[in-house]
């Protein structure tokens, strides 16, 4: 039984080999809204209002994906921020682990919010990598099935249903849905991008934020929070210590919480350094919360493990009482603690050959851009290169922006268009760069047939 378990992990096409079962997730995610009214409650009809463009694309690359031997006419997926880069050492890895599974305490009853052991070991690997004085405090982490499902929860708690959140925007797709699909909660965007030939386009204006909240404030919102992404998503973007700490001061003097996702603190490839929130001054702890997963940094987005780290005892005793909805299975937290508290590895193989590969494929993505004459976005970290198409768009819009995005598609190759990344001006595109390196270079090449035609 366990040498099955094994093999499977180790097979990758043993997740990907039915396209049908795709075929039919692509088909639910795609919106329907026929006249049936009273089927469903408001707040189900509200979540399939917000289509969710990642996950349908990203279906629909996983059900022609492309494979050099195999599907050679497949699409090539530059558009899911998947890490890839380090797949060989894995999987030795957690072969290596496997036999953890069986046991005795991963088969009953267990702490729903995240195992001791595996909360205890974060704690501790996270203020070694974050450089901060002592380990976090294993009591004020919780632990659920990705990120997204702590975004969730977080919505659930600070927020009722029709409240605000404010968001600096172009920024991950998915916020909007995370808090708004089954919390309710309305996502507020506040443009910080700017189209400019000198300077940083994005650099963190708290003006800004304060224009914003005032904007949404006399719009009727009742605003209860601000999420913040660093590093960045889609940009790379790192924002500075004094960046992160005006914000923190802006949202103490409104008594609204701040919620920062560093999903991507330790995939730096190049200077400036990251600092996370935790090692700044925090006026108002009982409304800063930190989020960081294991699918971007560790490349284990199949593993879906999400932690928060907060002070709020309120807050803690919620989370704990909706873990229940959303707990990580235990063999999965078994083998997570294996690897995380292998701080040896982590350091001589791991790490060391993470950001070798995250720095090459980079460079491939970067050059091969720079080649076709696309300006992209100088960021310093992250699994992607946030670039500019508006060459291609005659008038500068939107629809010929999605127009551009299906022709690239038809090509063969998936990137994410910047209008699902709410960013304000037509024809920036996320493109994921720490997939297999031979997809890279591949997509490259169908991207220069596309827009050669263009």
């Amino acid at each position: 039984m366990l040498n099955n378990i094994i093999s499977a992990v180790n097979d990758k096409s043993y997740f990907t080999n039915d396209k049908s079962a795709y075929k039919d997730l692509i088909s639910n995610h795609k919106l329907h809204l026929p006249n049936m009214a009273g089927l469903l409650s408001k707040r189900a009809n509200k979540a399939l209002g917000n289509p969710d463009f990642l996950v349908r694309y990203l279906l629909e690359a996983l059900g022609n994906a492309y494979d050099l031997t195999d599907n050679p006419g497949g699409i090539v997926n530059l558009g899911t921020v998947e890490n890839k880069t380090c797949e060989d050492i894995w999987l030795k890895k957690v072969e290596e682990l496997a036999p953890s599974i069986v046991e005795k305490s991963s088969l009953y009853y267990y702490n729903l919010s995240g195992l001791d052991t595996l909360r205890r070991s974060i704690g501790e690997f996270l203020a070694t990598k974050l450089e901060l004085p002592k380990p976090l405090d294993p009591e004020k982490i919780i632990l659920l099935d990705g990120v997204t499902a702590i975004l969730n929860a977080v919505a659930l708690a600070i927020a009722d249903e029709g409240d605000t959140i404010l968001c600096p925007t172009p920024s991950f797709g998915r916020f909007l849905n995370d808090i708004g699909d089954v919390a309710g909660v309305r996502f507020y965007k506040v443009p910080m991008f700017e189209e400019c030939d000198t300077g940083d386009a994005a650099e963190f204006h708290i003006s800004i934020i304060e224009k914003y909240y005032k904007q949404a404030v006399s719009e009727g919102h009742t605003v209860k929070g601000v999420i913040l992404c660093n590093p960045q998503n889609p940009t790379g973007k790192v924002y500075t210590k004094a960046d992160v700490s005006s914000l923190l001061d802006f949202c103490a003097s409104k008594e609204i919480h701040i919620i920062v996702d560093e999903i991507y603190a330790l995939s730096c490839y190049d200077k400036p350094q990251f600092t996370s929130v935790l090692q700044c001054d925090i006026p108002d702890p009982n409304r800063t919360h930190f989020l960081w997963g294991f699918s971007k940094d560790l490349s284990l987005s199949g593993y879906r493990c999400g932690m928060i780290y907060t002070p709020n005892t309120q807050l803690l005793d919620y989370l704990r009482k909706v873990s229940m909805f959303c707990t990580i299975p235990a063999p999965v937290q078994i083998i997570l603690n294996g690897i995380i508290s292998d701080t040896e590895w982590l350091d001589t193989v791991y790490f060391p050959i993470y950001q070798k590969r995250l720095r090459e494929n980079f460079e491939i993505a970067r050059a091969g851009l720079e080649k076709l004459g696309i300006p992209v976005y100088k960021g310093t970290a992250g699994n992607y290169i946030w670039m500019k198409l508006t060459k291609y768009l005659p008038n500068k819009t939107t629809e010929e922006e999605i127009a551009l995005f299906q022709k690239i598609l038809q090509g063969g190759v998936y990137l994410c268009p910047g209008s699902e990344m709410f960013c304000h001006y037509p024809g920036w595109f996320r493109l994921t760069f720490t997939t297999y390196k031979d997809h890279v270079i591949e997509g490259l090449k169908r991207m220069e047939h596309v827009l050669s035609t263009c």
